[in-house]
């Protein structure tokens, strides 16, 4: 039965503890501890009926998520299909006072897992809890901590672009930029060391310190 894409602040938290997790233990099968409770707590949510309703929504999307990549190599183009997880987070919610039904584990998928190696952002985690009602400024902050640091020259990045990329469910640049602005403000405000300058024609990136030196930090 369709469920929908993923989104919100809840999707975000929930892929970010699994990629942390992974990327910790260096193995694609996450230990997520022997309740939804347990895991809401190590995501730093406060445990209430909303709140843990979210999370199973969100979980079950992530669940059941197909990302589609289109790869251009010359004039070829082609389609790469990949799951985030092989086995879904849980198979119920619970209610208070009954057995979990929450799954002691969750493994991703052979090519969401390889990716994640060869690619991992370094995220404070102490930034991830201050943002986490924030949709939009975790996006900005993730997306800062992926670029700064590997820049080898400043980069202005056009508002049009950046519309692009975060701005879905704004159709026009003028609605855009404020929320925008409010979000990079808060994700530069969690990451002191980020060297950005708001530009009437977009943001310019700096060369930057990683938010988290030489190592990831888990979610607890």
């Amino acid at each position: 039965m369709p469920v929908g894409i993923p989104y919100g602040s809840r999707a975000k938290l929930i892929l970010i503890f699994l990629q942390t997790e992974a990327i910790r233990t260096q193995s694609r099968e996450i230990e997520l501890g022997g309740s939804l409770r347990a895991w809401l707590a190590k995501l730093g949510i406060t445990v209430s009926g909303p709140s843990a309703s979210a999370v199973r929504d969100q979980a079950e999307r992530i669940s059941r998520c197909r990302l589609t990549f289109q790869v251009q190599k010359g004039s070829a183009l082609g389609l790469v299909n990949q799951n985030i997880v092989d086995e879904a987070l849980f198979l119920e919610m619970p209610d208070e006072g009954q057995a979990s039904m929450f799954l002691n584990t969750a493994k991703l998928s052979e090519g969401f897992f390889a990716q994640l190696k060869r690619h991992p952002v370094p995220l404070e985690e102490a930034a991830i809890k201050q943002l986490s009602n924030n949709s939009m400024a975790l996006d900005a902050y993730a997306w800062l901590a992926y670029r700064l640091h590997s820049l080898r020259r400043p980069v202005l990045v056009p508002w049009p672009s950046l519309m692009a990329q975060f701005g879905g469910g704004f159709s026009q640049l003028k609605h855009f930029k404020p929320r925008f602005l409010v979000s990079i403000r808060l994700a530069m405000a969690v990451y002191p060391a980020a060297r950005v300058e708001e530009d009437a024609e977009g943001l310019l990136l700096q060369q930057s310190p990683p938010p988290v030196a030489r190592k990831l930090v888990a979610i607890r």
